[in-house]
């Protein structure tokens, strides 16, 4: 069984529409998305996604019997993949409504001020759905850059947003003694008699529940075990 093995290197980049016809081509001879996805450089997950996309139903009438398939066309695929790309998150600041950025720095700068920066968007998205408008994220992002007549200093909200720190501090140690690691070699290997081990033993930890103090002497294992009244932290 021969393996066809494809020289391109996989580049994390859009399908192009070349790529498209390739797919619609290699369908037709019988592959299936695994091997396309080795022909063309890509990821198999690429290949059964862009099917998926282009895909049309189609109904055939044979001998009276209407017949039901679904068959790839790369201009399909092309056109739904241009739609998604206007519509995604992101759009660069001159693919936007002018007039959205514009009603946004006079809704933003009116005393007292009616809308945030949330509320804006959806509300002229809802009244204007053929203009295209940039994301939430992405107007803050603008106005962050200094792309925008509207600064952080006309958001308070903003400007009392702080990044959050990926360090975290440190939790601060009570330090009571010494470390039991520094303890000498004589308590360690139970040489010498007269060294105890103190612990309590707690219990749901409700105030004013009664504890038990167990002591232990290390060469001997001889213990004692006390019960307190209460213990204070």
């Amino acid at each position: 069984m021969s393996t066809n093995h494809s020289t391109k290197k996989s580049l994390y980049s859009h399908l192009s529409a070349s790529e498209r016809g390739e797919i619609s081509a290699y369908l037709k001879m019988g592959k299936n998305p695994s091997e396309i996805a080795r022909l063309l450089g890509r990821h198999r997950s690429t290949i059964s996604r862009e099917i998926k996309r282009g895909s049309v139903s189609q109904v055939q009438d044979k001998n009276g019997k209407r017949i039901y398939s679904t068959v790839y066309f790369p201009d399909s695929g092309q056109r739904v993949y241009e739609t998604n790309r206007r519509k995604s998150a992101y759009h660069k600041l001159s693919y936007c409504s002018q007039t959205f950025f514009k009603e946004l720095e006079k809704a933003l700068k009116t005393k007292p001020r009616c809308h945030s920066v949330d509320s804006f968007v959806q509300t002229y998205r809802e009244k204007h759905p053929l203009e295209v408008i940039p994301s939430t994220k992405t107007v803050y992002r603008y106005i962050k850059d200094g792309l925008l007549r509207v600064k952080p200093i006309d958001l308070p909200k903003m400007v009392c947003i702080r990044k959050r720190s990926k360090v975290r501090p440190k939790a601060t140690k009570k330090i009571l003694g010494k470390s039991i690691e520094e303890r000498p070699e004589t308590i360690t290997n139970r040489s010498e008699f007269g060294h105890w081990e103190i612990d309590l033993v707690l219990g749901k930890k409700t105030k004013g529940e009664a504890v038990v103090m167990t002591l232990v002497e290390r060469q001997t294992r001889f213990a004692i075990a006390v019960k307190l009244a209460n213990i204070v932290c």
